[in-house]
């Protein structure tokens, strides 16, 4: 299910509407009182809201204009304005609103940044990790002021746009995750943000299908972003990635950093130490200061430590040096722990789940299976697989390929949720490995349910799409339910018979 679009006030004019997006204006009343407030759902309008009628694969928001009139809004953006007969709301009319939406964006953003003369934007894009990145840059910038950042999974055309709007004056920085599944959509959406600080991530296979290639073609779709950066912004990229590190022949950015666990990286770990499922010490050396800083990184995984480099390089490319404790300051108060992104799961029977069911790809399961590795010496190992979605021709042989992977975790059991993952465990099963193949996600969560035992440390990955947070409700329910932050239990009912035969 999609993040709901946050409500904003930005002011919006039909005269300043029109001057964005080039559209024309069909009425005007009373020389256009400012709608504050910009939204594309008729159901969230509000008096005095600007409307833009945007058309979807499965919606066209022209068909809600007489309930986003119902509801009160001043203003609305159409693509066809014969339809509106009342007198009582200004009009604008254009030639996409979609494209609209975004130049609307890009305004809002330019007046923003001429209201404070410090405001940063930072674009973060990447094959693996650009959420926990932005989830860092902005619990660091917090720390300094005002920040505004991505919610949820908002980072498309529709999203960054919505997001934008949001912006305020109390805002000194703001912080936008920047995703990809159509060719082009990077740099359309750099040209509206307009960022001072672009951070690819890396460069993996992820939505291969969306943009029809392979690596190559995604670095090159993830290099817009750097392609859009102007003289006087900063480039932050991974330096252990000779794909990601390629893109900077394309920028005009004139300030790089990188990061990495390579000796050259500007932002270099060269220290983790993983004391449990609470996160790690991270020590990291910035090699042009000759200076190291460490910190307890409240999350699992190398993937993450390197997360935790790329935030800090991008942040201190803005506010200069942070020193250790007021980093950690940031982090204790200000970092939010998205779900199903690596999130720890005490159960009362003893075992802990890795829940990373929000998304995979070759990458992000390399790495979860790494992070599983580390955390699960001394214990039994379990893997929860799900597909791995949109890698066209690639998906098979990828799916393949993670075989080794999952021996090298030390998995002592593997349990696949059907399609493709099947594929990952004949790998694991040649090499002698347990595994149990569920016909699909809801025949896996039973499985894992009936298989895993008190004191195992199970990892669920899969896409978005296979929905394997079922595999994770399942096991809580089958532990006992969940061990709280704070010591204190809360203990689930199993389901009956009944219950389970209605899933």
């Amino acid at each position: 299910m999609g993040t709901p679009i946050p409500a904003n006030i930005a002011p919006l004019t039909a005269w300043s509407a029109a001057a964005a997006t080039g559209g024309r204006i069909v009425r005007v009343r009373d020389d256009g009182e400012a709608a504050l407030g910009i939204t594309s759902d008729s159901r969230a309008v509000l008096p005095g809201n600007a409307f833009v009628a945007l058309r979807g694969e499965r919606y066209d928001g022209h068909d809600f204009l007489p309930s986003a009139l119902e509801s009160g809004a001043r203003l609305l953006i159409v693509e066809d304005a014969r339809a509106i007969s009342t007198s009582s709301v200004d009009v604008v009319e254009v030639d996409d609103t979609l494209t609209a939406w975004g130049d609307l964006a890009r305004a809002h953003l330019r007046g923003w940044r001429r209201e404070s003369r410090d405001s940063r934007i930072f674009a973060i894009t990447g094959s693996v990790g650009k959420t926990t990145t932005k989830e860092l840059c902005a619990a660091l910038l917090r720390e300094i002021d005002g920040c505004h950042a991505t919610e949820g999974n908002l980072n498309n055309l529709v999203g960054v746009p919505a997001m934008a709007f949001g912006l305020e004056a109390r805002h000194r920085f703001g912080v936008f995750e920047v995703g990809m599944s159509e060719p082009g959509e990077i740099a359309r959406l750099a040209t509206i943000l307009e960022p001072e600080v672009g951070v690819i991530t890396n460069v993996g296979i992820a939505h291969a299908q969306g943009v029809g290639g392979g690596r190559d073609v995604v670095a090159r779709e993830k290099g817009d972003l750097f392609a859009a950066l102007l003289t006087d912004s900063t480039a932050i990229v991974c330096f252990d990635d000779p794909a990601a590190m390629a893109q900077l022949a394309r920028t005009r950015a004139r300030r790089v950093a990188t990061f990495g666990l390579k000796e050259g990286a500007d932002y270099r770990i060269v220290e983790r130490a993983v004391p449990g499922f609470d996160g790690s010490k991270v020590r990291i050396f910035r090699r042009r200061e000759a200076s190291e800083v460490s910190v307890h990184l409240p999350i699992l995984g190398e993937a993450a430590a390197l997360d935790l480099a790329a935030a800090l390089a991008a942040v201190e490319s803005v506010t200069g040096l942070l020193d250790a404790d007021r980093i950690t300051s940031a982090l204790r108060k200000h970092l939010r722990s998205p779900p199903g992104r690596m999130q720890v799961r005490r159960l009362l029977s003893g075992t802990a789940v890795l829940d990373d069911a929000y998304n995979a790809n070759p990458q992000s399961v390399r790495a979860a299976l790494r992070t599983l590795g580390e955390v699960g010496q001394g214990r039994r190992v379990v893997v929860v697989l799900g597909e791995m979605r949109e890698l066209g021709d690639l998906a098979a042989e990828e799916h393949s390929a993670l075989g080794s992977a999952i021996v090298a975790s030390g998995a002592g059991l593997a349990v696949s949720c059907g399609g493709l993952a099947d594929l990952a465990l004949q790998g694991a099963e040649r090499a002698g490995m347990t595994v149990a193949r569920g016909r699909d996600v809801a025949d896996a969560a039973k499985l894992a349910a009936a298989l895993v035992a008190g004191g195992d440390v199970v990892l669920v990955k899969a896409s978005r799409g296979v929905g394997a947070e079922t595999v994770v409700e399942a096991l809580v329910r089958a532990g006992g339910g969940e061990v709280g932050s704070d010591g204190t239990s809360t203990a689930l009912p199993r389901r009956g018979r009944d219950s389970e035969g209605a899933h």
